[in-house]
Order: C-alpha cells, then structure tokens, then sequence
C-alpha cells in the first residue's frame, strides 16, 4: 500500500503538522515542475513578477473570473477596485492566487525578492483591510459579508493561498520575528471570522466548502492558536454535513455546474489530503464523497480532458483534478484520463515520491463508457476513451438546488465528433447584471428548444428565475449496442395553451444519433431548435437533402439530416470558453409550426475526412396489429442504410403498443431492428 492510501484508521497526532510541502522538497518540487512542466512554472513565475510590481492578472486555469488584461497600482493599491465595473475583479484581486504564486516562485528562482514582495503585499492588505469582531456580528443581516474585502468566500480562499506562500517563503532571510507575528494574527483573525460566518445557506452552497477548507486548514497547521481545537471541530462537522447536504449519490455537485463540482472538490480534496499527511482520522463520508467526485468528473470529461461549459463552467482543462485523484485512490481509471506525469500543482501537493508513485501505476480504461447521472440528470454518451472518439453530454437535470449558477438549459447537450466539438454549450461570459448576462443564461442561447420566442423559464435577474421549469418524463437505458435517454418539462404548461415537450436521443452505437423533439399543443404555435458550433466549424445548409453540414477540427464532420420539412436559418452567436472573453461564432435553428402533434426526427452523423457519410434515410409505414395504417402523429419509423448494414427506428408517439413494420412485429415504446447481410438483431429500448 502506498503512502497515499486511504486507510483511515490512524489516530490523530499534534506532534508534527505536516503542509503539503516542507523545506527538505524544495528542490526536488523545482527540478520536477521545471522539467515536466516549464511553461505552467513560467506562467507562475511571471504571474508573480507582475504582483511584485503592483500589477495583476487573473489567468491561472482555475481563477473562477479569469481577466487577461493586466492592472497596475501606480503607487498604492487599491483593494477594493472593480475593473470595468465587475466585482468579480475585486474579488479575485482578494482571493491572493499571487500570494501562493510568490511562494512558488521564490522557490523556483531562487530570488529573494518574491518572498520581499510577498511581505510587502501582505502587510498592506492587513494594513488597509482591518476587521473586528463587533464589524463581524453587526453584518449578519448581510449574511455576515462585512465589505467587498471580507467577503466569507474570497477569505476562505485568500488565507488558503496565504498559507501556501507562507511555507515557502518563511525560511527566507526575508521573513523575521515581527513577519511571523503578523501571519499568525492575519490566521487567528481569518479564522474567527470564517467560525463565525457560516449560514444556513453556506452549507448548501459552494462557499461553504471555500470557507471551510480555509478555517480546517489554519486549525489543523495552526495549533498554536487559540480556538484552534474548537475550530477544527467545526470545520470537520461542517464538511460532514456539507458532503451530505451538497453532493449527489452519483458524485456530481448539486448545484450541477462542472466548475463548481470542481472548486469543492478540490476543497475536500486539499482537507482529505492534509489529514492524511497529519495522520488525522476524519469521518468516512468525507473520504467516500470525494472519491464519488472524481468518479462524476471522470463520467463527464470530454474526449480532450476539458469539462463541458454547462452552467457557468468555463472550458478547462481538468486533467490536473484527475491525476491526483488517481494518485490519492490509487485509481488507474482516473490516470487514464489524466496526464501521463504527475500535473504541476500535483506535484507541490504530492512531492517527488508522489510523482514515483504516480508514475508507476497502471492506466486502464474505466470500467464503464457511456453513463447516466441520475440525481444530477446528466447522460453522457461515448464510444470509446480515446482522444479522438464521439462523446454528446444530455442535460435532463433541474436547474440546480439553489438556482444559483444554473441556466435555462433543460434538453440542452454538446456533442464531439472524432473529438472534435462540434455542437457546444455557447459558456457564461459574465456575472455583471447586463444584457450579456441574460444572453448567455436564456434557453435560446443552449441547444434546446423555444416554444413562440420564450425562454423554458423565465429570467429574472443575474442569481434568480421565475417560473423554473421541473423535468418530467425521464428515462435512461445503455449497453454496447446502444445508448438511449428521455426527458421532458413543463416550462411551456405555463402557457395559455399549454405544450408538452419531449426530447429523445439515441446513440446506434456507433456510428450515429437520432434526435426526437415532440410538442404537443391544441392551438398553432411556432417551434425551434437552437444548435450552436464550435469556433473553429464551417457550416453548409443544404434545403434540397434537408441536411446542415458541419466540418470541424482535425478532419472530423457532422451532417444532421432532417426527416420532416423545417425551416432553417443561420445565425450569429456568442461562444465564451472563459469568464471575460467571448468569440463570434454560428448558431442554426430550426423552426415549424404547427397544432396538435409536431415533431421533429434528425439523424446526426459524424464521420472523417477519407469516409464517405455513406447513409440513406427513408421513412417506413407502420401498422397496427389489425393491419391498418399507422398516422405520423401516432408514430415514426425510418431505416437507416449504411453499406451491407442497416438499422430500422421507430418511435412511439403514443404510448407502447404493437407495432408491424419493416417485415417484423415488435411492441413497445421505442424499437431497434439492426440488420446486415447474415445477421438480425431487434431491441426493445424501452416499453
């Protein structure tokens, strides 16, 4: 077993507290990072060349409102500054990644004057930045959110960062008596704070897990501060309660946001670890939570290593989050999908017997492929783990527990070709109150549908909606021949004439998918549906096949062809990979009118460059069992020719039933007949 097991039956000890790291790894950490992973080591050391100067910029994968455009203090700075009038600015500026980064990069270099800046930055911000504990308790009415520089979650971060430059640069020559003094009563005042702000709403939010993970860690470092054994009892008890209030059985974050499914696991993961390395015995459900984190982020990584942008998710590269799950669990699924060397920061975390161990182990495929989230309503359909496989994520999930980061996205889904993106969720911009804002939240900025140009739910302000849309009617079932999942909602039940909604998708495994969208209505009402590409795709419109023609990156295609007669226009659009940046790109949408039943059935192909998308579409009468003649409005069946292979669909509007068609007879709701030149086989999908 190796020193990372997750065995948890030692005692604790207050004999040795243990950081990640100590002075004995300093040079292995700086031969290690500089030779696996010169340019993140080069971007930490500019980053922190920037702070000695009064300039900042937040551009480290995981700032959560990342800003590429550099700020200087000509003379004193300003910690309550808002950059283009966006808080998140502030924010950032007092989260401190700089100040962690200093560390590092005294380190790394060697120069003396990281570890000066390091005291000079820290002993403005106490300077400028006092706080009392009457300020505290006078701001409960605030949700104890005492000024933009003492905010619960940005302190949580902030003395988090302190503490990692704080155990580097203190054995500089730099770092004296009255420097430690300081420090500790910069910890013993962030700590009273954060045992004190805590709500009821924290402990269903992400900020709960921010803050806590800041008070563990001065209480566990920290013994010599009064109240610290009190304060570890809370932050233990806080995180127990958290692990089960804020994490689904399927490991996903319920707030059902990649990127902050990801800022709390790497909360719990920081604590996890830290207990270890202190030989502190912690509940179970802390370890067991975690652990179900990184099966979730495993389910739903694309075939790149990014997480998809689904509410207010950036497009980030979570292959770091992977590999020190791998390490910590000893998963080889995790490596699989991780880098091949242990990440950078991995290796500050883990040291160079981490980064042995790391390197040592086995990656295997996981042992699943294609996955339902069930709690969280995410389904993720995939071919294969390779880099260059199809993958389409399906959002059938509620809008999220405290509808906070959620969006308006109900039936939204990405889909990669060939590792290509190709149809993509357009991101989030932005948290300024502005028209941006609305833009990239609104159903028709997803890949969903509208009913008569409005939105699923109905927008409200920047945190808050009106008139959420619930899910209904879901279902999931997958195996090595196919992938298949449901939902509706009752978004557009609100209207006077109320329409029902279903999305089908299924995954003929696998060469191609089968998108069904059903509204029902008594009146006429117009209908659409809204796909946004990638960037970097080209798109044709073909009226004649009723087919879009997507082409991608490295040589990959989707054609999307369309069984019913719809009218398609091309539009412009936003796509936004990171907080603060956004690109123009295409969106089409697809509209019909109609009353009773309308339906659209669109047969979405990938293929490469060499291949020809050698496929014909033709629609197939169906039959009741006594042998008349089934309406479109009751059902629609087609086949599928590919070469000496073919497959027959049908879809049920109407409920499970017996159905002839195709020279077979088979009952139920959604059918399957795969054919080839000396083979048959039929799948009842669901009944």
């Amino acid at each position: 077993m190796s020193t990372f097991s997750n065995e948890r039956r030692i005692h604790p000890s207050t004999d040795v507290r243990r950081f990640f790291y100590s002075s004995e790894d300093r040079n292995e950490i700086k031969d290690l990072t500089l030779q696996y992973w010169r340019g993140e080591s080069d971007e930490v050391i500019e980053r922190a060349r920037l702070a000695s100067e009064n300039t900042f910029v937040f551009t480290h994968r995981w700032d959560m409102e990342r800003c590429e455009t550099p700020v200087t203090f000509s003379i004193n700075i300003d910690w309550t500054f808002q950059f283009q009038n966006d808080f998140e600015w502030t924010v950032n500026l007092n989260r401190a990644r700089f100040m962690a980064e200093l560390g590092q990069a005294y380190w790394l270099t060697g120069e003396k004057s990281f570890a000066s800046h390091y005291i000079r930055l820290m002993k403005d911000w106490i300077r400028q930045n006092p706080l009392t504990e009457k300020e505290i308790l006078e701001s409960r009415s605030r949700h104890y959110n005492v000024k933009d520089t003492w905010r619960k979650l940005d302190s949580g971060i902030r003395i988090c960062n302190w503490i990692k430059g704080y155990f580097c640069v203190r054995e500089s020559e730099e770092w004296g008596e009255a420097e430690e003094k300081l420090f500790q009563e910069a910890l013993a005042l962030h700590g009273k704070y954060l045992s004190i702000a805590y709500t009821a709403h924290d402990q269903q939010s992400n900020w709960g897990f921010l803050e806590t993970n800041g008070l563990f860690q001065i209480a566990l470092l920290f013994p010599q501060i009064e109240c610290s054994d009190q304060w570890m009892e809370l932050a233990v008890k806080r995180m127990v309660n958290m692990c089960q209030l804020q994490v689904f059985e399927d490991g996903m974050h319920n707030e059902q946001s990649p990127m902050y499914h990801h800022e709390v696991l790497h909360c719990l993961f920081e604590t996890v670890l830290l207990a270890r390395k202190n030989q502190r015995s912690i509940p179970a459900i802390m370890e067991d939570t975690l652990n179900r984190m990184f099966t979730a982020s495993l389910s739903f990584v694309k075939p790149s290593g990014y997480q998809p942008m689904t509410s207010d998710s950036d497009h980030t590269d979570i292959r770091d989050v992977l590999s020190r799950g791998a390490l910590l669990y000893e998963r080889s699924d995790l490596k699989h999908q991780g880098y091949d060397v242990l990440d950078f920061e991995g290796l500050w975390y883990y040291g160079k017997e981490g980064f042995d161990v790391y390197e040592g182990m086995d990656a295997a495929e996981p042992a699943f492929c294609s996955t339902h989230l069930e709690q969280s309503g995410y389904t993720i359909m995939r071919n294969g783990w390779s880099p260059d496989e199809h993958y389409l994520l399906f959002d059938g999930g509620q809008m999220d527990i405290i509808r906070a980061h959620g969006h308006d996205d109900f039936l939204h889904f990405d889909l990669v070709a060939h590792g290509s993106d190709m149809i993509i969720d357009p991101g989030r911009y932005t948290y300024k109150e502005d028209q941006y804002r609305q833009y990239f939240k609104e159903s028709f900025q997803h890949n969903t549908c509208s009913v008569d140009g409005r939105s699923i739910s109905t927008y409200f302000d920047s945190w808050h909606w009106e008139d959420v849309a619930q899910p209904v009617d879901s279902f999931w079932r997958g195996n090595k021949e196919f992938d298949y999942v449901q939902c509706g909602h009752n978004g557009y039940l609100r209207l006077e004439d109320p329409v029902q909604v279903k999305r089908q998708m299924l995954f003929v495994k696998p060469h191609y998918w089968v998108l069904v969208d059903t509204f029902k209505s008594r009146h006429v009402h117009e209908f659409a549906q809204h796909f946004h590409f990638a960037e970097h795709t080209s798109l044709h419109y073909d009226s004649s096949k009723g087919k879009i023609q997507v082409k991608g990156g490295e040589g990959a295609h989707l054609d999307m062809t369309y069984l019913q007669d719809v009218s398609i226009t091309q539009e412009d659009c936003w796509i936004s990979r990171d907080y603060n940046q956004k690109s123009k790109a295409m969106k089409m949408v697809s509209r019909q009118k109609g009353s009773g039943q309308t339906t659209f059935v669109t047969i979405l192909n990938p293929y490469r460059d060499h291949e020809k998308p050698d496929m014909e579409i033709r629609e197939v009468d169906v039959y009741n069992t006594r042998s008349e003649k089934m309406s479109k409005g009751e059902v629609t069946a087609f086949e599928v020719k590919r070469g000496e292979e073919n497959e027959v669909l049908l879809f049920s509007h109407d409920g499970p039933k017996s159905f002839q068609f195709a020279d077979t007879q088979m009952t139920g709701d959604v059918l399957l007949v795969k054919r080839s030149c000396d083979a048959e086989a039929s799948f009842i999908i669901k009944v």
